[in-house]
């Protein structure tokens, strides 16, 4: 084969195992939503983050999570009716919402991240992983995994998972 058919294939080759690991991952985070009665795994995701950066803004949930705004805001409205979240308007501005966690909420989310070792088939797979290849090269794959989520979002819109777990350290 030459150089342009090896490019071919190996973008295929990586572009449908990040869809069949999406495919599995996706199932979790909907199931892990559905067992924390959610109504999806958008809503969960949206908890994970406020309880990172309590009084974030709506606008940097959806620029963090690729959504739109209007649709973080139909998720948020969802959770305040459930008493998972409150919401308070900036005095500066308006039109600047901050969200925050009620007690629930926080219950919610420790306890899913608690769960999430067994609701995630990922944590089994990571585990092989290491097994056969060691630590180090498990290292390596979050590096890698890093740089290409930042080469295809950009660095600005990737450190926050980072900074995130981070503040979950802090704070457990």
């Amino acid at each position: 084969m030459n150089e342009t058919q090896d490019r071919i294939q190996q973008l295929h080759e990586a572009l449908n195992m990040f869809r069949a690991i999406s495919v599995v991952n996706k199932e979790d985070w909907e199931a892990t939503a559905k067992k924390m009665n959610l109504d999806s795994a958008v809503q969960l995701n949206i908890l994970w983050i406020v309880y990172c950066y309590e009084g974030v803004r709506v606008t940097q949930i959806a620029e963090w999570t690729f959504w739109h705004p209007s649709s973080v805001v139909i998720h948020v409205k969802k959770m305040m009716e459930k008493d998972l979240i409150t919401i308070e308007k900036s005095d500066k501005d308006g039109r600047v919402v901050n969200v925050f966690l009620t007690e629930l909420g926080k219950k919610v989310v420790e306890d899913s991240r608690v769960q999430a070792l067994d609701n995630f088939q990922f944590t089994k797979a990571l585990e092989s992983f290491k097994e056969k290849f060691g630590p180090n090269v498990t290292n390596l794959f979050f590096e890698c995994l890093t740089f290409l989520a930042e080469q295809l979002h950009g660095e600005e819109k990737i450190k926050w998972i980072k900074e995130g777990e981070e503040k979950v350290r802090e704070i457990s």
